[in-house]
């Protein structure tokens, strides 16, 4: 990669109406996708790519422009045409950003067995091996689809206040699809692995006997499943669960970008105002992180792009709103720091305010111990839908795994239990937290044009007290 190029770039753009700030990023990444569909070869591809964007700041606006080569007169072409928008944004409200310490840095996710070594005999191998064991059940399984994904990026990233951070990031991803069977009804499992690191994470996954396990479990819930009858119980969330709820209802209304309204026609708005930080929104059990440097998680980084360290940030703590996720933009605009939230899913795209990793800090009791604790409730082990407005506090989650607990023990199966609520009752109603964090992969959706990006979602078993359940 020419570094030189991310240099001639700054110069370009820096000597042309005294912006602000202008940062350049260049990016190379190697890709891999391979799936499989009912045991057969479904699709095989592999891709190269590498681009540049220039990022330019001025008091009018902020001006952004991208392309998929990386050269000098690519740089100087990009340089004109960010500064041109900058200028075209005419805000009426001068752009402030917040003031950041400079970085220089060189950060590398380690892999003891690389991605680019794996042949894609090896790929299918472990593909078809996932389908052998959801087959080895018995259980009628059908539209079973698998995929594996993985890539290598590398990147570059300048900027005019002196930041310069190199990069390289390896990500593996295993999705699955399956559909189960019995007496004429059926049952779906939707299931996502993720990593940064070599092929060795995969093993760490143990994606074959769980895939196996949950096929008998869905067969068990259609043939002996019973509906919850409405009223008001005990609910305990799994960490499945548990990291749906912590990435939707407290993740995305605590993006600044949303709470001051930019994302407003993109991606939806926020219930929170800036007012609301310090105000009580849950228990004191409820305590949200959304940390980037979680080692080996999908959504690792350690800075961000615009080249800010990255460190956890405490959303909901004991309870209260505690912190906003912030870009230098949106910082700015409150007068604090930025802690780290600038995120692009690739070169082609401006970076924006995103989660990374979110999940439900752990408490101090059992697993055990929680569903003791329970006389009359249920077990949402897993979901299948969730649903949230547009500004993430009206919600409803469906289960796809759960069970009946009665004086303390797990019974039999419950199907298709339905929590509906409100963010603030949901996390008002935690009154206990086990101690082991789990964490699941997804795709975070968010802008316009719509950029997915990696993170992880998770938490303990929670607890909540007295919610209705149909």
């Amino acid at each position: 990669m020419d570094e030189d190029v991310a240099e001639y770039t700054l110069n370009q753009a820096a000597g042309k109406d005294k912006p602000i700030l202008v940062e350049v990023k260049l990016e190379s990444s190697r890709k891999n996708e391979i799936s499989i569909k009912s045991g057969q070869v479904h699709n095989v591809s592999a891709s190269t790519d590498a681009g540049m964007y220039v990022r330019v700041v001025m008091k009018e606006g902020i001006g952004f422009a991208s392309a998929n080569r990386i050269a000098k007169t690519t740089g100087s072409s990009l340089a004109r045409t960010a500064c041109r928008l900058a200028k075209a944004g005419r805000r009426k409200e001068r752009v402030r950003l917040s003031s950041e310490k400079t970085a220089t840095a060189k950060w590398t996710v380690k892999q003891r067995s690389r991605l680019r070594d794996v042949s894609n005999d090896d790929r299918l191998r472990y593909l078809k091996s996932l389908d052998s064991e959801v087959m080895s059940t018995g259980v009628k399984v059908y539209g079973r689809y698998f995929e594996l994904a993985d890539s290598e990026t590398e990147s570059y990233f300048a900027s005019s206040e002196g930041a310069r951070v190199r990069s390289m990031v390896p990500r593996l991803r295993m999705a699955c699809l399956n559909t189960v069977s019995s007496g004429g009804e059926t049952e779906q499992s939707i299931r996502e692995w993720g990593a940064t690191g070599g092929w060795e994470r995969s093993d760490e996954w143990n994606a074959g006997p769980a895939l196996a396990e949950e096929m008998k479990v869905l067969k068990n819930l259609i043939d002996n499943g019973k509906a919850v009858k409405p009223g008001e119980y005990d609910l305990v969330c799994g960490s499945e669960v548990a990291g749906i709820a912590a990435h939707e209802s407290c993740g995305h209304p605590m993006e600044a970008d949303r709470i001051l309204g930019r994302e407003m026609s993109q991606a939806g708005k926020s219930f929170v105002s800036p007012s609301m930080l310090g105000e009580m929104i849950g228990s004191e059990h409820a305590t949200v992180i959304d940390d980037p440097t979680v080692p080996g998680s999908y959504g690792y980084y350690e800075y961000d792009d615009e080249g800010v360290k990255a460190k956890p940030r405490f959303l909901y703590k004991k309870g209260s709103i505690n912190e906003f996720l912030h870009n230098r933009e949106t910082a700015g605009k409150l007068r604090v720091n930025s802690n780290a939230s600038s995120r692009s899913s690739v070169y082609e795209k401006e970076p924006i305010v995103r989660m990374a990793n979110t999940f439900v800090a752990p408490g101090d009791l059992g697993e055990d111990e929680i569903v003791k604790s329970v006389k009359d409730g249920v077990f949402m082990k897993s979901f299948t839908e969730w649903n949230i407005d547009d500004k993430r506090y009206n919600q409803k989650y469906v289960s796809r795994e759960a069970y009946f607990i009665r004086n303390g023990e797990i019974a039999g199966p419950a199907r298709g239990c339905v929590l509906e609520i409100t963010t603030p009752r949901f996390w008002k109603s935690l009154d206990g937290v086990s101690k082991k964090v789990e964490f699941t992969a997804a795709e975070c959706g968010k802008g316009d044009p719509i950029q997915g990006i990696a993170v992880h979602t998770g938490g303990p078993l929670l607890r909540l007290k007295e919610v209705r359940l149909r």
